[in-house]
């Protein structure tokens, strides 16, 4: 086996671990609903050989083309229940990476933008987002947003609020969210 090394998304290289893709596999079989789709763990060795005969003739592979081939493998071997959990986990794990990216530009602009050139520092009239105290102020209701529309809404609403179907006001000061 050639794999020595697995670059992430942040374009850092880490050695390889064969054990990440082995537990990967295990966490969406825990996820199945299936009781007749749950792998043993030699179904789930079986799985990770195929993946790494697959991804064998690459020094370097991306963590996204491990992902792939996980799914391959998966269906080759008929766990389709499993599969669509690992599908539906890496779905969920990239909208959080978007939103994170998206609160990670939002601090940029109430870090670095004057209000004169940004709506997001202008939207309560009782806050001077370009003083000290205005900015803590909004950058505590932004990561609020974040950890409510992540975190604590059920996902149905917080996709809802997200296409504009429903809107949750003060998310960022009192939501309480019962199930």
């Amino acid at each position: 086996m050639n794999i020595t090394k697995v670059r992430k998304r942040s374009g850092q290289k880490v050695s390889y671990d064969r054990e990440k893709i082995f537990n990967a596999i295990a966490g969406a079989n825990r996820d199945a609903t299936t009781l007749a789709d749950n792998l043993s763990d030699e179904d789930i060795e079986r799985v990770t050989d195929s993946v790494e005969q697959e991804i064998c003739a690459n020094e370097i592979i991306g963590v996204e083309a491990i992902q792939d081939c996980v799914e391959k493998a998966l269906m080759s071997h008929g766990f389709f229940d499993v599969a669509k959990q690992f599908i539906v986990y890496r779905q969920k794990h990239s909208q959080r990476r978007e939103a994170q990216k998206k609160l990670v530009e939002t601090y940029r602009d109430i870090f670095f933008a004057d209000s004169v050139n940004v709506d997001l520092k202008r939207d309560n009239a009782n806050i001077n987002t370009d003083a000290s105290m205005g900015i803590m102020l909004k950058l505590g209701a932004e990561s609020s947003k974040y950890f409510v529309d992540n975190y604590v809404l059920p996902e149905e609403f917080a996709a809802a609020d997200k296409e504009n179907w429903i809107h949750i006001h003060e998310k960022s000061w009192r939501s309480v969210v019962t199930r």
